[in-house]
């Protein structure tokens, strides 16, 4: 299936499907638990929620190219249309979906023990310098 490319009239291949690749890269990531079920299944949704959009903005040209000005079709069509920002679509549930695969790939650099970052860091250092202690 052809996507619509950045100019208009260029079409460019689809990239490889999003719920694919996805599945791929949890599969690698061995150190997952059964409690990280949710997040995997999080992330898979959000895969899937991105490749509905593409297929449905691929539907949306597709009637609209069939229908022309016939208005129980014209109703039908703007319906679907509200549903087929792309753009919208991945720029909301993209980055969520990048820290979903972030917040797991880290799992696996602790064994399991919850990752600090750089506010826990920085958090430290400054019960360091007044003293306080972890409670």
């Amino acid at each position: 299936m052809k996507a619509v490319g950045s100019a208009p009239g260029t079409p460019r291949e689809r990239a490889p499907d999003l719920r694919d690749e996805v599945r791929n890269a949890l599969g690698q990531m061995d150190w997952l638990t059964d409690a990280d079920a949710a997040m995997k299944a999080l992330a898979m949704r959000q895969a899937e929620e991105i490749e509905k959009a593409i297929d449905r903005a691929a539907e949306h040209a597709a009637i609209a190219a069939e229908v022309g000005g016939q208005l129980d079709i014209h109703k039908r069509l703007k319906a679907l249309e509200a549903q087929c920002d792309v753009t919208k679509t991945v720029g909301w549930l993209g980055p969520q979906l990048h820290g979903v695969l972030r917040d797991l790939s880290k799992r696996g650099d602790g064994e399991g023990k919850p990752v600090g970052g750089r506010l826990a860091k920085l958090r430290q250092a400054a019960k360091q310098a007044t003293g306080e202690h972890d409670s």
